[in-house]
């Protein structure tokens, strides 16, 4: 069956080195050291990898009908901005001015659904993940319009004062609250025991699909396919806490992130099974080494990766190790780029 319906990517962005921006996150930071690292540079810092990033849409996605480049204001220099498929979304275009700035990823990305122009169909990215292979829509979406996704329940430990598995608490508690676990199970079931997931993870699920609760699920760090529609649903039942996210300038125990809108379409049922993991890897610079990284690139092995800011002590040298391999597989410049 033909894709007879758009698809765009949203990706969000910051340059860290800017000093207007560094004047105005220094203005609003905490000045308690923030749990997690949320207000440390690792957080920010740029390994000069976008134009890759785009280089990889245009080469391995060239049917995305639109690139929505959400930052607080900024573009890279080298960024053309009169090309059509690109929509420059200011954190201002989608957010009331009572919240800006934001400096947190849970408040920017939580009113995602608002950016302008946003299709229904869409891909949000963050900026370390890259495209390095040929990707047709059907690694995104079914034929129906459903995103691709893995219903697969892990018990997530909420223990500990990480922002992070506070958010992971809280996206449950609202999911809890709003869907009956066996019943979302009962209703399709050949959606959480589908033979792509694997034996392992299929026993994960009946083991756990006893409990009468959702406890957490697995989460591929990878770009994730959405429906604007059912972000809009979630956003109906839980907009209070929504906005109180989006009050929090930096990560706050009190937080939701952006996953409950995919374990609100994995209880809705409006997903196709797939294992994103055959076609995705996550690595994370300072655990995986960097010529490991640079040989998945050069190898095409992945239709995309995500490449994770670490604790990389040899930042510089990484990220020319990086760029060098990435050159390998995209030499060319793309329509972004000046």
């Amino acid at each position: 069956m033909p894709y007879d319906f758009d698809i765009d990517f949203v990706v969000t962005w910051v340059n860290g080195r800017d000093p207007a921006w560094i004047q105005e996150f220094n203005k609003y930071a905490p000045n308690t050291e923030q749990l997690d690292m949320d207000t440390a540079e690792i957080r920010y810092r740029d390994y000069g990898l976008l134009r890759y990033w785009f280089r990889g849409v245009e080469q391995f996605a060239p049917w995305v009908r639109k690139i929505h480049f959400v930052t607080c204001g900024q573009k890279p220099d080298w960024l053309d901005d009169a090309t059509p498929k690109l929509h420059l979304v200011s954190h201002k275009d989608y957010i009331s001015s009572q919240y800006l700035p934001l400096f947190s990823s849970n408040s920017i990305e939580v009113p995602m659904c608002r950016i302008p122009g946003l299709s229904e169909h869409f891909v949000y990215f963050n900026d370390d993940f890259f495209l390095t292979a040929t990707s047709p829509r059907s690694v995104f979406f079914d034929a129906n319009g459903l995103p691709k996704d893995f219903a697969v329940q892990n018990i997530i430990s909420c223990d500990g004062a990480s922002t992070m598995l506070a958010a992971v608490a809280n996206n449950l508690h609202l999911l809890n609250v709003n869907f009956n676990k066996h019943a979302v199970i009962k209703k399709n079931p050949w959606k959480w025991f589908h033979p792509s997931y694997g034996a392992k993870n299929i026993v994960k699920n009946i083991i756990l699909g006893k409990w009468d609760k959702f406890v957490g699920f697995s989460n591929p760090h990878s770009a994730q396919p959405y429906l604007k529609s059912c972000m809009e649903d979630c956003w109906s039942h839980c907009e209070d806490k929504f906005l109180e996210t989006m009050g929090h300038r930096f990560r706050s125990m009190n937080d939701v992130s952006s996953w409950i809108f995919r374990y609100w379409h994995l209880c809705q049922g409006k997903f196709s099974p797939c294992n994103p993991y055959k076609y995705q890897h996550y690595y994370e610079l300072g655990v995986n080494s960097t010529q490991t990284i640079c040989s998945s690139i050069e190898s095409q092995h992945f239709k995309s990766i995500c490449i994770n800011d670490g604790q990389d002590e040899h930042f510089e040298q990484s990220k020319t190790m990086l760029e060098k391999s990435f050159k390998k597989i995209l030499p060319e410049k793309s329509t972004f780029e000046k």
